[in-house]
């Protein structure tokens, strides 16, 4: 008889609490978010204007440049990047009835895309060194420059939040993995069955590799695990949409409910909604609901979490998304690479800065949910076109 192997054991803790408490109240504006984000913000960026530029220059406010002349100074506030390409609901309402056909764009940079500053009462355009290629809207600077007039701030140079102090990694008397699942898209679970029979079975230690197999301490599924693309929305008179679930998403959520029975009984397990997956559309996702899965939910082991997740595990910090931010970074700038996007969301301290001008979220008031408040020691991002790692260190 074989030797019984025991799975390691690490202190788990969920730390998304900010992520599933958001209310339901849609009577404030958005503006509240885009306020909040900048104040918070604006403490942080006095430590970087102090560490790079000292005393030298009055930080000002944007209303208050106009009022006096200085040679150069420094203005803290937030980036709008003004796109002609950037979806509209007037396009879509023109293209809906006919009027302008409008293209399909996946990627909506262009060459005469502007770079503004603005706070609460002021709006300036930013000519000079600040390159906007690889910048959104929503980010958070500190500019250094000078009043050009006429609306007009000249860029001499720039800082962001950066890192936040991250604590030391925790020693591990071994190697412990976590493995990370996206994109199952269980709706086409067919042309893949063996493949989901012989991940259980390596799970189990069926194949051998005890020694691998028994350090596997979670499973982190993040998202789109029912479908990958989204179902065709059919036009109403109203000119709204409506998807009827189909008995594919029905019959995809028994299908997942089976397979994370079967993983629920080996390790424990994280399941994150995705863009794709049932589930409020819009970030932060609430997670999905117990009642979908009727034979895996009797286990302690499998455990819901909203999209985006933050946990810790013996004290290694693991913070990530279902991809939505990487994307959207990537489709209203040039940056090409998911890596990039991460590496820029701990340089700019925010891990969704495009929401909420094109990326649906939550309209907060108080506090912006998606600023980093901990530096994670890992980041991630689900539902990418390949798997590829990074090792970045905070850099002033």
């Amino acid at each position: 008889m074989s030797e019984t192997i025991e799975r390691v054991s690490v202190n788990y803790k969920n730390l998304s609490q900010k992520f599933s408490e958001q209310t339901s109240d849609y009577n404030k504006q958005y503006c509240g978010i885009y306020l909040a984000r900048l104040k918070e913000m604006e403490t942080l960026l006095r430590k970087r204007i102090e560490i790079k530029w000292g005393d030298r220059h009055p930080i000002i406010k944007l209303h208050k440049l106009a009022e006096e002349q200085y040679d150069k100074c420094v203005v803290i506030a937030m980036l709008f990047k003004d796109q002609k390409l950037k979806p509209s609901i007037l396009k879509q309402l023109a293209e809906a009835t006919k009027l302008t056909p409008q293209p399909i764009l996946h990627h909506f940079t262009d060459d005469s895309d502007q770079l503004f500053i603005e706070d609460e009462l002021q709006r300036y355009q930013l000519l000079g060194t600040l390159n906007g290629k690889n910048l959104v809207t929503g980010i958070a600077c500190a500019l250094l420059g000078t009043d050009m007039g006429k609306g007009k701030f000249m860029v001499e140079d720039y800082v962001f939040a950066g890192y936040r102090p991250q604590v030391e990694i925790p020693l591990f008397s071994e190697d412990i993995f976590v493995i990370f699942l996206s994109g199952l898209d269980f709706v086409n679970h067919q042309n893949f069955i063996p493949n989901l029979e012989l991940c259980i079975h390596w799970l189990s230690g069926m194949l051998g590799d005890d020694e691998t197999v028994s350090r596997i301490a979670r499973i982190i599924i993040a998202g789109n695990s029912m479908r990958t693309k989204a179902e065709k929305q059919k036009l109403t008179m109203m000119m709204t949409s409506r998807i009827v679930e189909s008995q594919d998403s029905i019959e995809s959520v028994k299908t997942f409910d089976y397979f994370l029975l079967q993983l629920c009984q080996l390790v424990d397990v994280d399941v994150m909604p995705g863009e794709n997956d049932p589930s409020n559309h819009i970030l932060p996702q609430k997670p999905m609901h117990y009642c979908m899965f009727p034979q895996s939910a009797v286990y302690k082991s499998l455990n819901q979490v909203p999209n985006p997740y933050f946990c810790s595990l013996d004290e290694l910090k693991i913070f990530g998304t279902s991809g939505q931010p990487v994307r959207d970074i990537m489709r209203f700038s040039e940056v090409t690479d998911p890596l990039d996007a991460l590496e820029y969301c701990l340089k700019w301290n925010h891990l969704a800065p495009s929401a909420p001008d094109t990326l649906g979220c939550f309209p907060y008031y108080d506090k912006d949910p998606f600023i980093i408040d901990d530096c994670p020691h890992v980041l991630f991002a689900g539902n990418q076109t390949e798997f590829s790692t990074r090792i970045v260190t905070g850099q002033f």
